[in-house]
């Protein structure tokens, strides 16, 4: 039985990642919101899943004051395809293309940043297509390094979980596509001083602060409960000096995505200019707390998949109730 489920596995991963793959990526970009939308009411109706999303929806429905938590698992499962189709075409943007697939709003704030001379940090989380402000900055011409980790890292570092030699092709590709962004990607479980050079550049370094990945956390509050965020970046931009700006990536309901930079946020310090990082970790988490309220399905998959590595795989928790 083992073996015929791993065979199906299998199997769906072959038809997936060659036949499915080259589907989307022989149709015009903004069509895949079409097949993203009728993937997730496929996905819906066969209840895939569907418990750890309406949990965490049902919570921030609470905090919202109201709202259609169906109508949120919708839109969140079709984001969550929509990111996944997305990677078939990362070798496909390019700078006459990104204009019509991604607006962005509020590039006078990286450019000002970026006058200062002291590099900017695009500081976002693992909201919406948070990939997509690869191509969107990049091909816009700006030099851009990314935090990013090889997705083959994870057969390393879960090693009771079985990939199968298809799983590993399938990160293999995964990781062929991400390499083709207009970005430097710096191994955030290896060295990081490609970060630090990149902002002594006057260059551009994207961070998503609310990864698993970082020595050292922090507890804020965040949607009622508390929540588990790496200093990593704060400690970055403390040392260097560079202009930390907000960043959100959002999805219209025309397929299309809009990158919200955001003005710049301060770090906050002590008496003795010391970083106050718990402080200016929950500035930023206010920020994302707004942006998750307003748009759930954007971020609801990130929080049923931070659920499940706890409790299937005995990683720290995310959010959790106060001690």
């Amino acid at each position: 039985m083992t073996f015929l489920k791993s065979a199906i596995k299998d199997t769906v991963l072959w038809l997936y990642w060659y036949p499915f793959r080259w589907l989307v990526r022989a149709i015009p970009p903004l069509a895949r919101y079409r097949i993203a939308r009728i993937l997730a009411r496929l996905t819906y109706w066969l209840g895939w899943k569907k418990k750890p999303y309406l949990e965490e929806l049902e919570r921030i429905r609470t905090l919202a004051g109201g709202g259609d938590v169906n109508a949120w698992l919708l839109e969140a499962l079709c984001h969550r395809w929509m990111t996944e189709l997305d990677v078939f075409l990362f070798d496909r943007f390019n700078p006459e293309n990104t204009p019509e697939l991604m607006g962005c709003q509020g590039l006078e704030h990286l450019d000002a940043g970026l006058q200062k001379g002291r590099g900017v940090m695009l500081l976002f989380a693992h909201f919406g297509a948070n990939q997509m402000v690869m191509p969107a900055i990049g091909h816009r011409g700006y030099t851009m390094s990314q935090l990013s980790a090889n997705p083959l890292v994870w057969v390393e570092k879960r090693p009771n979980q079985h990939f199968s030699p298809m799983a590993r092709k399938a990160l293999a590709l995964r990781w062929e596509l991400e390499l083709a962004l207009p970005v430097t990607h710096v191994d955030i479980f290896g060295s990081i001083k490609g970060a630090f050079s990149c902002l002594k550049r006057n260059q551009v370094l994207g961070i998503a602060m609310d990864g698993a990945g970082g020595k050292e956390i922090v507890e804020v509050d965040f949607l009622g409960r508390k929540a588990n965020f790496s200093v990593g970046a704060v400690e970055i931009a403390h040392r260097t000096g560079c202009e930390v700006l907000p960043t959100f990536m959002v999805l219209d309901e025309t397929g299309r995505y809009t990158l919200h930079i955001l003005p710049p946020m301060s770090l906050t310090r002590d008496e003795k200019g010391q970083l106050e990082r718990q402080k200016t970790i929950q500035d930023f988490v206010i920020i994302l707390e707004k942006y998750v309220l307003k748009h759930p399905g954007h971020y609801v998959h990130f929080l049923a998949l931070r659920r499940f590595m706890e409790l299937m795989e005995g990683d720290e928790p995310f959010l959790f109730d106060e001690k």
